[in-house]
């Protein structure tokens, strides 16, 4: 995971600890970041609530590639609300890879993600 954005938030932080979990491929580690009654809603995937179903998607989503890397351009935040942005880079598990842009919209309580939406286009893997 790489922050390139100039425009650092007070929830830069939180995004770093959960895109280098998500890099890090450890949904302990993604889920560590996500209320107890978080709402995830992935691309255009049924949305999912609550840890053990973030947790499980994550650790099911992360068997299917070799690995993965983030590079956030932009970060904005305002109160309870951050957004960012870039580019995630994928490692098939034919060694072959794929790029696509990224964004995810955080809404937060208690200093971490009660809603997590991110916009991505996977179905090139």
């Amino acid at each position: 995971m790489q922050i390139l954005a100039q425009n650092a938030s007070e929830h830069t932080s939180l995004i770093a600890a959960l895109y280098t979990a998500v890099d890090e491929m450890n949904a302990e580690g993604v889920v560590e970041q996500v209320t107890d009654d978080v709402q995830l809603q992935l691309g255009n995937f049924e949305p999912l609530s609550g840890r053990a179903a973030v947790k499980d998607s994550n650790a099911a989503f992360f068997a299917t590639i070799k690995e993965m890397r983030h590079t956030i351009s932009g970060i904005w935040s305002s109160g309870d609300m951050a957004i960012c942005d870039g580019t995630v880079h994928y490692t098939r598990l034919d060694q072959s890879e794929h790029e696509v842009p990224f964004a995810a919209h955080l809404g937060l309580r208690d200093g971490k993600i009660a809603d997590y939406k991110v916009f991505v286009d996977i179905s090139g893997l």
